[in-house]
């Protein structure tokens, strides 16, 4: 059988892709393959992070990003790209953006479906994979996150079903390995998603105010007529770094994830871009 591995970028997905090219096989999954989708908007110490775990690992990962075919009634196919090759810039975003509008709580799934979930079919397709499962890095302590559907679609969840593992866990693993990502959990994934937390939103913008230069950018050309923004309360990239010099209690590393705080309720769904397929 085969499996598509995917990697997201983060801590949880990288040990389950190790884990995957370990044990797998005592599920049935004779062929693996393990793919990163690239949206230009990561973090560069994830992409750092991507690479090396590619390298130590020997994943033969393939790294792809969106492209997007303007005037055709067609999703998102792929490119493949490298390490030194993909786009730092949030080129295949402002494809998908400049084609559908931006991204926010009224058009959940757009950034999902055009820069990851159509991208991987096309690569599947490619490969002739088309009937892969497909391995998905979520945790034993989100499994609310759980597909209803998984087993009819061929999602497998490795960290719940075959190797347990919640955060803690997770942490615990890296801490014993020669080399870790280097940077906090609000930094990662797109690191100005509008998908996450305010307080986290707001901790970015007052660090560092320059990572919402792409969002300007975007609500600036596309916004349109009607003001489209990115951002709850429909707030712009401008709103939230005014917002984060006012006083508010900043986000931190050890914090308890759910404050129940407004600031603190995720736009509608988890921060994580996890495909599900």
């Amino acid at each position: 059988m085969k499996l598509c591995v995917a990697f997201s970028g983060g801590k949880t997905s990288a040990f389950m892709a190790r884990w995957c090219q370990q044990n797998a096989h005592k599920y049935g999954f004779t062929e693996l393959r393990f793919l990163f989708e690239n949206t230009g908007q990561e973090h560069e110490k994830t992409l750092e992070f991507v690479d090396r775990c590619d390298r130590e690992w020997g994943l033969d990962l393939t790294w792809i990003e969106a492209v997007v075919h303007h005037g055709e009634r067609k999703g998102s196919t792929h490119r493949v790209v490298d390490f030194s090759t993909a786009s730092r810039n949030g080129e295949p975003f402002e494809e998908v953006i400049k084609k559908y509008g931006i991204p926010n709580h009224v058009s959940k799934f757009l950034c999902t479906r055009e820069l990851k979930l159509n991208p991987e079919r096309s690569m599947l397709k490619e490969w002739g994979w088309e009937d892969c499962s497909k391995a998905v890095g979520i945790r034993v302590d989100e499994i609310d996150r759980m597909m209803p559907d998984a087993k009819q679609k061929r999602v497998v969840y490795p960290l719940i079903s075959w190797q347990p593992m919640d955060k803690a866990a997770i942490n615990r693993f890296w801490d014993r390995q020669p080399f870790t990502l280097e940077i906090e959990s609000l930094m990662g994934n797109c690191v100005t998603c509008w998908k996450k937390t305010e307080r986290k939103l707001l901790t970015i913008a007052q660090r560092e105010p320059h990572r919402f230069d792409f969002n300007r950018r975007m609500e600036q050309k596309y916004g349109g007529d009607h003001g489209t923004v990115f951002f709850r309360g429909e707030r712009r990239a401008d709103d939230i770094i005014a917002r984060s010099q006012e006083p508010f209690t900043p986000w931190r590393e050890n914090q308890q994830d759910d404050l129940f705080s407004d600031m603190d309720t995720p736009n509608g769904c988890s921060e994580s871009c996890e495909v599900n397929w």
